[in-house]
């Protein structure tokens, strides 16, 4: 499904939100994807950018298909995916697991993350590549950018597994960028990387 079609059918009380969330990653070059070849490009891009897979593309889409705002992808001008975006999009019962360490980022349960007509309670910042230097750029234009224009309500969590990553990870909780907080989420001793 388009992006500009999602906008169209959204509701709930993140609607609003979640529409502009898809126009700002839609300017950087990032669409909202429930296609299993976009979820395995983004596996390629993963391991490739980070070192390892990450989350199964079967988990990844299942999140994408409860939440319907979790993955989005960028590709080049040859149609090679150079980004991806995955957030989580957690509920009550997901920011209290999150809140105890039971949120398992590498298989999320699907019961602690939003369906498309509930309110976020947080997001979790699961997964960001990019592969040149521009996509880099345009990943964190787009989530610092969502971060103070679609939700800056929502408190945000991220586990940083990269020098960008942290560094990002600190512009996200600048004073500017809203009235929710950043939440560091270290890393446990026997976690995969995230």
């Amino acid at each position: 499904m388009r992006d500009q079609d999602k906008q169209h059918r959204l509701v709930g009380p993140d609607a609003p939100a979640t529409a502009e969330l898809i126009r700002i990653f839609a300017r950087h070059g990032f669409t909202s994807s429930e296609e299993p070849l976009d979820v395995a490009d983004a596996s390629t891009v993963a391991e490739t950018a980070l070192g390892g897979a990450l989350a199964s593309p079967d988990i990844v889409l299942a999140c994408q298909a409860r939440t319907e705002r979790c993955f989005f992808i960028r590709r080049n001008e040859a149609g090679e995916a150079s980004g991806f975006i995955a957030l989580l999009f957690l509920n009550p019962v997901g920011f209290e697991a999150l809140m105890y360490g039971r949120l398992s980022p590498d298989q999320p349960e699907l019961d602690q993350l939003t369906a498309p007509d509930e309110r976020a309670s947080a997001i979790y910042v699961w997964c960001l590549a990019g592969v040149s230097e521009a996509d880099k750029r345009a990943v964190v234009r787009a989530v610092t950018e969502a971060r103070r224009k679609a939700f800056p309500h929502v408190a945000l969590f991220a586990r940083p597994m990269s020098r960008e990553g942290r560094m990002m990870t600190a512009a996200l909780d600048a004073p500017s960028a809203g009235a929710a907080w950043l939440g560091w989420v270290p890393q446990a001793a026997d976690a995969n990387k995230t």
